[in-house]
């Protein structure tokens, strides 16, 4: 349920080229996806990549890890050095020290990516609570990104978009808990304050839409639908280049329920974001 609501709202071998090699530690399995463990200022963050130039960092959702995002990397064209990471408190890596700001967080963002070998010039592709952080990671760090797709994000307005659609209890449950540090350490209304005021770089961006909300006791999922698409619109119209996908078959995890389709807009984005 945490999922839905926030997406309403949004064998041993060589480490990659662009990686420290003192820092990395990589796991190779069948599929080419490398294990991989960097170390950022004492911090130790796992990440899952694959071979090529780095071009596409993928960030995972509340509740997500790196590895929901295999299918996915095992899609991508094969010249798109890729790598999804578990944030702190996600997944293999280190949890976070507690109530941080957002800058503190972006900045530690920025040293994992640069660990991975990511400089500037990537696309950056994000789920659900991960596509309102990337959207502002986006407007802070304007010259890192080419490009951003964002898959189900959760939306700053979220709160008066879907609060018809669900039961009246657990959207209070749920709004006032975006008042408090969640697992990242930060407070999802401060980042809403912050999303309501950025202006995203002339970049390519997409938005990825999950059209199959289901109907739970008391949620209507068709005006839940109908929300999430409104909200992601407004993404899109704020974009310089921007482009909308309703990913048809999908519930909020398109990443998994339509891999495909997330990695043909990886591409399309990668490829608009070199000429």
């Amino acid at each position: 349920m945490t999922a839905l609501l926030v997406a309403l709202l949004a064998t041993l071998g060589p480490p990659p080229a662009g990686v420290p090699a003192p820092a990395v530690r990589g796991i190779l399995d069948e599929r080419a996806i490398h294990e991989m463990y960097v170390d950022v200022g004492g911090l130790t963050i796992r990440a899952l990549c694959t071979d090529g130039a780095r071009r596409v960092v993928l960030w995972h959702g509340e509740g997500g890890s790196a590895d929901s995002w295999r299918p996915v990397l095992e899609r991508l064209d094969g010249s798109i050095g890729a790598c999804a990471f578990d944030r702190r408190g996600a997944g293999r890596s280190e949890p976070p020290p507690g109530e941080r700001g957002w800058f503190e967080f972006v900045d530690e963002l920025r040293r994992i990516h640069l660990a991975l070998g990511f400089e500037h010039g990537y696309v950056l592709t994000a789920h659900s609570l991960g596509g309102l952080y990337a959207r502002v990671y986006a407007a802070d760090r304007r010259t890192d990104l080419a490009g951003l797709v964002l898959i189900d994000p959760a939306h700053e307005d979220a709160p008066a978009l879907v609060r018809q659609g669900m039961p009246p209890r657990e959207w209070e449950r749920w709004n006032a808990a975006r008042a408090l540090p969640n697992a990242d350490g930060v407070v999802e209304q401060v980042v809403a304050r912050r999303a309501r005021r950025a202006v995203l770089p002339e970049v390519p961006v997409t938005v990825v839409t999950a059209a199959l909300r289901r109907d739970g006791e008391g949620w209507d999922a068709r005006f839940l639908n109908e929300a999430a698409r409104q909200g992601h619109v407004s993404i899109v119209r704020s974009a310089t280049f921007g482009r909308h996908v309703p990913a048809q078959r999908s519930g909020h995890d398109v990443h998994l329920d339509e891999p495909g389709l997330v990695a043909d807009e990886i591409l399309r984005v990668v490829r608009a974001s070199r000429r």
